[in-house]
């Protein structure tokens, strides 16, 4: 018996088993390809949505507390991300995360904390430009908002004493 052959469009006889074995190949190699991300670490598909804009699910699949910080900060995430950055502890961004953790501070207005994790990121690496420059914002910002707070107490205060008097005088 006689294996059955095609023509290809060369018009080159080849044994059907090669021609059916080639579409088997092919087949295999586009599922391979295609099922590549099925075999992807929860690490690595986080990596892959924080890089498709996509943060707040990023934060939820990485494991290492910096990474989910700077996922959660971009998502806007300020609390959750400065509780993650001040989890980590890894030596090697140690800094850069209490850097962040006084940038999340600053943007929740609590500038007395934020001053707080500037000082301890340049403990670590005193020469930091950016830290500098923000340990100097979040100073000013503190101070500007204890002025603000004395000036409000004062306010009530004579309020107050307006009160009294108008009750004393009536």
């Amino acid at each position: 018996m006689k294996p059955m052959t095609t023509t290809a469009n060369s018009g080159i006889s080849v044994p059907s088993c090669l021609s059916r074995a080639g579409v088997f190949l092919a087949c295999l190699l586009f599922a391979t390809v295609v099922s590549a991300s099925w075999f992807k670490n929860p690490e690595q598909q986080a990596v892959q949505k924080f890089e498709q804009g996509e943060y707040s699910d990023a934060a939820g699949e990485f494991s290492d507390d910096y990474r989910r910080g700077v996922a959660l900060y971009r998502a806007g995430h300020y609390t959750d991300a400065g509780e993650a950055f001040a989890r980590v502890e890894r030596e090697e961004v140690k800094a850069d995360a209490l850097y962040n953790l006084g940038n999340t501070r600053y943007k929740r207005s609590d500038y007395a904390g934020a001053v707080d994790a500037y000082t301890a990121s340049l403990a670590l690496r005193s020469d930091d430009e950016d830290t500098l420059h923000n340990l100097a914002l979040a100073k000013k910002m503190l101070e500007q908002s204890l002025t603000d707070e004395l000036e409000e107490e004062q306010t009530e205060e004579q309020e107050q004493e307006e009160e009294q008097e108008s009750e004393e005088s009536s």
